[in-house]
Order: C-alpha cells, then structure tokens, then sequence
C-alpha cells in the first residue's frame, strides 16, 4: 500500500496525461457548429475524458483523506457519480457544468461502454461540446492540487 499522497500524485499524473492525449485528439475531430463530434470516431476521446475524470476525483478524495481501500470499494470503483458524491460530502464546491458532465459520463463510463460497445447500444449518446469537457477537467484538476490540511 502506498501512502495517500503518492497515490493521489500518481493518479493525477496519469490523469493529466489521459487529458492531454484527449486534448490532441480532439483538434482532429469534425465537429458541428456547436463543438459536439460528428462522428463515432470520438468515442476514444471520450474514454480519455471520462477516465482521466475518474483518476483526478480519485486523487482529489485521496487528498481529503480517503484511503487506497476506500477507493477500490465497490461503490467507488469506476462510478464517477459515487466519487463525484464523495468529494462534495467532503465540502469540495463542484461546479454545476461539471457535475452535468460526470453525470452524463457516468453510464458510459460506469459499464465500460466506451471500452466495448458504445456502437452497439441504441438510444440517445452523451456527446457534449468537447470544450465544455476540456473545461470540467481544468475544475477537476484544480481540486486535485490542495494539500491534506484544507478541505
């Protein structure tokens, strides 16, 4: 077991690299005037994004005193939702575009969908306007860089 903050280091750090492989990605996307991808295509860029979610709430609950077991629950294991919900019962203010986008990710991410058959499933996508993903990861990251002694 390594200690809170190393974890909380390593997973940021991988995090951000999943966000900056998203970031490259999404400047070779067709996109509709309104910035949402035209194409299945993106679905790579939405598993960068939706992982790279999963690490920065991780890193920023670890931070506010969560453990590697707590992280690894069942509850908490790939559900953006639950870690989403943990981070603000510890007082962490969330943005309300950020908390619409990790809930429109969560059912993707949750079921592995992205990973394995997002071009089976019928019914409607979550496809945002890739900016407003970028933008919820700048938040995200933000709340990965406080020390264990603030909230």
């Amino acid at each position: 077991m390594q200690d809170n903050i190393t974890l909380a280091s390593i997973y940021r750090l991988t995090a951000v690299n999943f966000w900056e492989s998203a970031k490259k990605l999404d400047m070779t996307l067709e996109k509709r005037n309104d910035g949402s991808p035209t194409k299945v295509t993106a679905i790579p860029f939405y598993f960068l994004i939706s992982h790279a979610v999963e690490l920065f709430l991780k890193s920023a609950l670890l931070k506010r005193g969560f453990t590697e077991n707590d992280i690894k629950k069942y509850d908490y294991r790939h559900d953006l939702d639950s870690l989403l919900v943990a981070l603000q019962k510890k007082d962490v203010n969330v943005s309300p575009e950020t908390v619409t986008m990790i809930n429109g990710l969560n059912v993707l991410h949750k079921t592995h969908a992205l990973r394995y058959d997002a071009l089976l499933k019928s019914g409607k996508k979550f496809w945002p306007p890739t900016h407003l993903l970028l933008q919820m990861h700048d938040e995200l990251l933000s709340l990965t860089r406080i020390s264990t002694h603030n909230s």
